[in-house]
């Protein structure tokens, strides 16, 4: 019996041992898998931020030639083009009063006029001197203006207290977000009434909102062709470059609420805007 019995016990042993050895297994198995796949994440992890990386820079590659070329044209035709046609109105004037009837050069003067101040038009929307010089509220505040000069629909502009100081390129790229969204409203909202808030209250928020007829937001988010051609893509592209968020949505009763929102460091301060 004690032989029986050992024979048993041995072969319970060998049983454990076996099952002891197989969980070893199971766990090494299930250990090396999870660090595999976990290796496999991290490593896809890499390779996005990697993708995101290189496509954050072929897109700011992208707009800094946008913006070099904004600047040739902009040279262009303020020195060349404007400079040629002031020579021409100088010539067309001297002219005129050698004329015993000067009414046909005074016309053609005034059509002259008319075509150097879009010149100039054209050549501060590619280039504002007043967001170089001092930033881009008052570049935003002085283009609400001249549209507003310039055309029948009611332009508001407000700005909050203690905006903070930003890097030249986050002021350029929020500016030019506010020229997009101002010149997309005017051409294709058939709005009575635009606003453009710009304020700050822990994120910096730009908002530009019209009283027309709207759009399809759901259509924007399923990835559908934007109405009327708007450029959403352009404004995307730049708040991303500085990480910030669009926000596409109905205003009511009616109309459109375009906000783009900046998330900012604390490191940044605030400064004292002239005019304020």
């Amino acid at each position: 019996m004690n032989g029986v019995d050992g024979e048993q016990t041995q072969i319970y042993l060998i049983i454990a041992i076996a099952i002891v050895a197989m969980l070893i297994m199971a766990g090494s198995i299930v250990v090396f898998v999870v660090f595999y796949q976990k290796k496999m994440i991290q490593e896809q992890l890499k390779r996005q931020a990697i993708e995101y990386e290189y496509q954050q820079r072929m897109m700011q590659a992208q707009l800094e030639s946008q913006e070099a070329e904004r600047r040739r044209l902009a040279a262009d035709l303020h020195d060349s083009i404007g400079g040629m046609l002031s020579a021409i109105r100088v010539g067309i004037i001297s002219l005129g009063r050698s004329l015993p009837d000067p009414k046909a050069v005074n016309e053609t003067k005034d059509m002259l006029d008319e075509t150097i101040s879009t010149v100039r038009r054209i050549s501060r929307d590619l280039l504002s001197a007043t967001l170089e010089k001092f930033g881009a509220v008052h570049a935003i505040r002085e283009m609400c203006e001249r549209f507003q000069a310039t055309s029948s629909i009611a332009i508001r502009f407000t700005e909050g207290s203690d905006l903070p100081t930003l890097e030249p390129q986050k002021e350029l790229m929020i500016f030019r977000v506010a020229q997009e969204l101002l010149n997309n409203a005017i051409k294709h909202a058939e709005a009575a009434n635009i606003h453009v808030t710009l304020e700050f209250n822990s994120a910096l928020r730009l908002t530009v909102e019209d009283d027309g007829v709207g759009f399809d937001v759901g259509a924007h988010k399923n990835g559908k062709p934007f109405a009327k051609g708007l450029g959403l893509f352009n404004i995307e592209n730049r708040a991303r470059l500085i990480g910030a968020d669009v926000n596409f949505q109905k205003a009511l009763p009616k109309g459109a609420k375009i906000t783009l929102t900046l998330p900012l460091e604390h490191e940044e301060g605030t400064k004292d805007l002239p005019g304020r």
